[in-house]
């Protein structure tokens, strides 16, 4: 059995690539990763161990994969059969209006108008599909002209029906070649020049890496040095002929291990020893990265982290759900956010304080971009701490116009750079006091039991993170205690017929917590309660004492006022 231990990130992604290339051998249960052949394949928190029989189909499986990743040829025969489809449609007439909508971003079109543009359109779009595609151009031969298309649209049918024909005759050909580009245009950026990637491999890319590495595997016919031992894992003997591995054209552009970036903790060398499982375990990187279409060109992803071998995998999977967005730089806090809501408890520190996202611009030959949250100590204790408060906010939104935001991304965002702050609990505010007033410009589905929730969340982060743990006098029992007192008067005011008066007495509360105005907030206070009957609670004197607990203690009050969604969880909280 051959182990493998987390490393450096380039290597983690490998071992993230190698798993995924050989995902037939385990699965992710009661979100643990389980091995279904512990004989092949097996786990631990910081490596996984496995036989050399795992090779057996190891070269179909890793060309598989790269098709699965950039492969065409689904799309493409997708794409022509609903060509196919709707060209028929101009016989029928059948839908006709979606049809024109659909090609040519145009509605109510006149059906002969309609019959004359669309074939005319759908053969510009496959003249650049082919230009994009030689083999399959090559092999469908001449393309009708616009001419030959104008006069008889069936001949486009039948040159689709042709193409389809040929795709699915060929298919294995069509396969190897989509790989062969791939690793062509994207990976060789990446790798360099190692086994069928090298300039001089045109053609027969399967054979070459199943002759590099599978049968050697299979065969037991690598020989090793006799000195030199793997200056990756220190243990297993480097490979007789990769005892001078250059890295930036063997492994990895991007490593750094190059003649002109030579690392030198090698004592200034380029040519380092590999062996054989570490060599094979760089080479399947590129699986461990997520591709995404960013500003036009392909980048690729990677999360990092040295917790365990479990929360890495667990991360990318998420990473690359979350990638298929078209909004990076959101997606990454939408991803961040959903790691805190996963994070297990005992080891959500860790995880929240050693996770980075690595970029690749295979285009650009510079070193990745490394996304760090750059998260202390302290904050990842608290963003631990209150996890349950973060989860209340999952799915609350507000919407300003037509610009929808979510609370919950929003709120972790603020909190990784410092800003999360009253006055975004204000505005919060302001925005639920617009839509019950049924403002067209201003829409929310938060409640005012999660305003005081994101209260609470607020009042922790500016005492444990910002104030550096300094005590603000005010326990979260308290607050809630106040949250009630506004329960309490909001249900008074309804009794007596006075719930119109909510709404003013809010917007004055609220105006006065967005300048910190004390006097002016207890001064509206009072003469409420003393307006209803009602005695002032005793604990605003800690608002009159000091700025640090009038903000909470004030909310706290303000969101009980504007309504009780759930007494249960009201109980549950004093």
């Amino acid at each position: 059995m051959e182990k493998v231990y987390l490393g450096d990130w380039l290597y983690n992604a490998g071992i993230i690539g190698f798993l995924k290339i050989n995902n037939h051998l385990w699965d992710i249960k009661e979100r643990k990763i389980v091995s279904k052949d512990e004989k092949v394949l097996r786990f631990t928190d910081n490596y996984i161990e496995f036989d050399r029989k795992i090779f057996e189909g190891f070269s179909e499986r890793f060309f598989d994969y790269a098709f699965r990743q950039y492969g065409r040829y689904e799309s493409v025969v997708s794409e022509f059969e609903n060509y196919i489809e709707d060209l028929n449609k101009l016989d029928t007439e059948k839908d006709l209006e979606n049809i024109g909508k659909k090609y040519l971003k145009k509605g109510n079109i006149p059906n002969e108008e309609l019959k004359k543009q669309l074939p005319i359109e759908i053969r510009s779009r496959l003249e650049k599909r082919l230009a994009n595609f030689p083999l399959l151009k090559k092999k469908t031969g001449n393309f009708k002209s616009k001419k030959d298309i104008n006069k008889n649209p069936k001949l486009l049918v039948e040159f689709l029906k042709k193409s389809l024909d040929i795709l699915k005759k060929d298919k294995q050909e069509f396969l190897e070649s989509d790989v062969q580009i791939y690793f062509q245009i994207y990976l060789r950026n990446i790798y360099g020049q190692k086994s069928f990637l090298n300039k001089s491999i045109n053609k027969d890319g399967f054979k070459k890496f199943y002759e590099d590495f599978e049968k050697k595997f299979l065969e037991n016919s690598i020989k090793h040095d006799k000195v030199y031992k793997c200056i990756n894992c220190f243990e297993r003997q480097a490979k007789k002929d990769k005892k001078d591995t250059i890295f930036d054209t063997g492994i990895s552009k991007f490593y750094g291990l190059n003649k002109d970036s030579i690392n030198f903790i090698w004592n200034f060398k380029s040519k380092l020893p590999l062996c054989e499982i570490c060599e094979i375990i760089y080479f399947s990187y590129f699986a461990g990265l997520t591709p995404l279409n960013k500003n036009g060109k392909t980048v690729f992803y990677f999360v990092n982290s040295d917790t365990s071998l479990e929360n890495l995998l667990k991360e990318n999977l998420l990473l690359e759900k979350k990638l298929t967005k078209e909004e990076f730089e959101n997606t990454l806090i939408d991803f961040f956010t959903e790691l805190i809501l996963i994070a297990e408890d005992e080891k959500a520190r860790y995880t929240l304080q050693n996770t980075v996202v690595i970029e690749l611009d295979v285009n650009n030959e510079t070193m990745p971009k490394v996304y760090s949250f750059n998260i202390s100590k302290e904050k990842a204790k608290f963003l631990k701490e209150n996890k349950d408060n973060f989860k209340s906010l999952s799915k609350t939104f507000y919407k300003i116009k037509d610009d929808i935001f979510s609370v919950l991304p929003q709120t972790i965002e603020k909190a990784l750079d410092n800003s999360l702050s009253y006055d975004y609990l204000n505005k919060l505010v302001r925005i639920y006091l617009q839509n019950a007033n049924n403002s067209l410009h201003y829409k929310t589905n938060i409640s005012s039991y999660q305003l005081q929730n994101l209260n609470l969340l607020i009042k922790s982060f500016l005492q444990k993170v910002i104030f550096g743990g300094r005590d603000m006098n005010i326990t979260d029992k308290e607050l809630w205690f106040i949250y009630k007192k506004g329960v309490e008067l909001a249900d008074k005011l309804k009794k007596l017929n006075a719930e119109n008066k909510i709404q003013s007495i809010s917007y004055k509360l609220l105006n006065a917590l967005r300048v910190g105005n004390t006097n002016q907030f207890m001064d509206i206070l009072i003469r409420t309660y003393v307006a209803y009957g009602e005695e002032i609670p005793s604990t605003f004197v800690k608002a009159i004492s000091n700025k640090d607990t009038f903000y909470p203690l004030g909310y706290s009050f303000l969101n009980g006022l504007l309504g009780k969604e759930n007494k249960q969880e009201v109980l549950n909280d004093e």
